[in-house]
């Protein structure tokens, strides 16, 4: 897998992106990656997961982003065992937040060439956390490209997310944590 950190450094003729924080790389965004990476290799493409190098509180509110769950290379080696191609480490950065989310996502599919954009259904981004998957749905349908919007990942009748892993951490429950993480 190759690391980039600008869309510049994309060598790819086409890709398949795969968007969101995964800040922690759990159950449910593996399902995310793994499903780009099959879309990616059933069109002639190459599947790029796109993260932050920080988490995004760490920039909008210093001080307040939440426990880390997996360091940038530890998640890495994750999208790496996933079978991703590229992953794409953005900087965030006030100006990136400050970015509306329409024009946030048309660069990105611009710039990295993308055929298909894979989303989970309860992903946001842009500035104010503007963008949702029915913006992606939109631009994609725009742009000649296919959205794919995965649902989420439940165990026990709850979805497995990095907020979930994060309060069975703090009640002690880390073998609950650690299956969620996978």
């Amino acid at each position: 897998m190759r690391v980039i950190y600008s869309p510049e450094e994309f060598s790819g003729r086409r890709s398949v992106l795969a968007l969101g924080n995964f800040d922690g790389v759990h159950i449910g965004h593996a399902a995310l990656i793994r499903r780009a990476v099959d879309i990616a290799g059933a069109q002639g493409a190459e599947s790029v997961v796109c993260t932050f190098d920080r988490h995004p509180l760490a920039v909008l509110k210093p001080g307040s982003e939440p426990m880390e769950l997996m360091s940038l290379e530890e998640r890495l080696r994750r999208f790496e065992k996933l079978g991703a191609d590229w992953a794409y480490v953005r900087p965030f950065t006030l100006a990136l937040a400050r970015t509306p989310a329409e024009e946030y996502l048309r660069e990105l599919i611009r710039a990295l060439r993308a055929v298909c954009v894979v989303v989970g259904e309860n992903h946001r981004f842009g500035r104010d956390g503007g963008g949702d998957a029915a913006l992606i749905r939109r631009v994609c349908v725009q742009m000649g490209v296919r959205a794919e919007i995965v649902p989420p990942v439940s165990v026990g009748g709850e979805t497995v997310s990095s907020t979930r892993i994060r309060r069975l951490i703090a009640q002690g429950e880390r073998e609950q944590a650690a299956r969620l993480l996978g």
